[in-house]
């Protein structure tokens, strides 16, 4: 979506991969060259030591003399920074899980500290990330907070008359499903004709779908990972997050915008600077499974409720829109530049 709009706004943009997988899963602008620096054969067996990736990205920013490089993940700059020490060209990392995620292994330890010591610019998704990385004592004049739009925009609201609660994400530990089905088990003989409808698939299916028969549940579906994913926003009536950490949960983005009240968890990071507590959706303490289920069942037994959440959510999700974002990082770009 970035890529597109900076290209739209007149920006020569290039999308660089490290690996060939094929085309990009969502729609290019025409304007935006896709390219990628490595291949599978010898290219594969030379990626395992540490100067080759780095001299053909090198390489690559000489030839094109690009202006600025931004890695769309903060782990890229292990290699981005040795590969563009002393070349004009200005490096952005843009991070997009926490600083807690940058501690899990010891190769985004080091691309932290690359970072901290060599790149113009850290772009974060959240102001509470900005906190935590100004608390481990990152220069704040490198960091820079830019939301994610939202890729629903313009589009017709949910009717909200299916009785679905709805979460879709990948079924892996981080989305944190087997909470959600903890918080449901409590609730489920109350519910009624509703049904808690998870969209997503991942390596946890099965023990996800063993843990909904072991407590004996017969309204949770299970709906693999689909790309019509407005199809489900559109038959539910109420967005669920229970997941263990996030960067920014696009997920709740899309729900606001199609309308959907939305009940989460308050993870690392995102949920609190996109749900208003009492306004948009329920906030609730990270982990209290009980507090989640009296809060879910409260808002679903409560038409009146939904109403006036949805409506705070359409109002809400305003300041997400493309528009908006682009001008932020257009602006960031022409800063760093002058």
């Amino acid at each position: 979506m970035i890529a597109n709009a900076l290209a739209e706004r007149g920006h020569e943009v290039t999308m660089l991969s490290f690996w060939d997988h094929g085309k990009p899963f969502f729609p290019v602008n025409e304007h935006v060259t896709v390219d990628y620096l490595m291949r599978s054969g010898l290219d594969g067996k030379l990626y395992r030591t540490y100067i080759y990736p780095i001299l053909k990205l090198r390489s690559y920013v000489k030839k094109h003399r690009f202006d600025v490089l931004i890695d769309i993940d903060s782990v890229l700059a292990y290699w981005s920074v040795p590969a563009l020490r002393g070349l004009p060209c200005k490096h952005i990392v843009w991070d997009h899980f926490n600083y807690r995620h940058i501690q899990t292994e010891p190769r985004r330890v080091k691309a932290y500290e690359l970072t901290r010591d060599h790149a113009d610019k850290l772009v974060l998704l959240t102001q509470q990330d900005c906190d935590m990385y100004v608390q481990a004592g990152f220069p704040p004049s490198k960091l820079h907070v830019i939301n994610n739009p939202t890729p629903f925009e313009g589009v017709r609201r949910s009717p909200r008359e299916g009785h679905i609660v709805l979460s879709v994400g990948r079924l892996t530990d981080q989305k944190g499903y087997d909470r959600l089905i903890a918080v449901w088990s409590r609730i489920s003989d109350q519910v009624g004709d509703w049904k808690l409808v998870i969209v997503g698939s991942g390596e946890l299916e099965s023990s996800l779908k063993r843990q909904v028969m072991d407590a004996n549940i017969d309204n949770i579906l299970f709906v693999p990972a689909t790309k019509d994913v407005e199809h489900w926003y559109d038959r539910a009536s109420i967005y669920a997050m229970t997941s263990r950490f996030e960067g920014f949960p696009m997920v709740l983005l899309e729900a606001m915008a199609k309308g959907l009240p939305i009940i989460a968890y308050d993870c690392l990071t995102g949920p609190r600077e996109m749900v208003h507590d009492g306004e948009t959706g329920y906030l609730v303490p990270d982990g209290d499974a009980n507090q989640f289920a009296q809060k879910l069942l409260k808002m679903l037994s409560n038409r009146s409720l939904q109403d006036q959440y949805s409506q705070a959510a359409l109002h809400a999700v305003n300041r997400f829109y493309l528009r908006s974002i682009a001008d932020q990082w257009e602006s960031l770009i022409k800063d760093i530049l002058e």
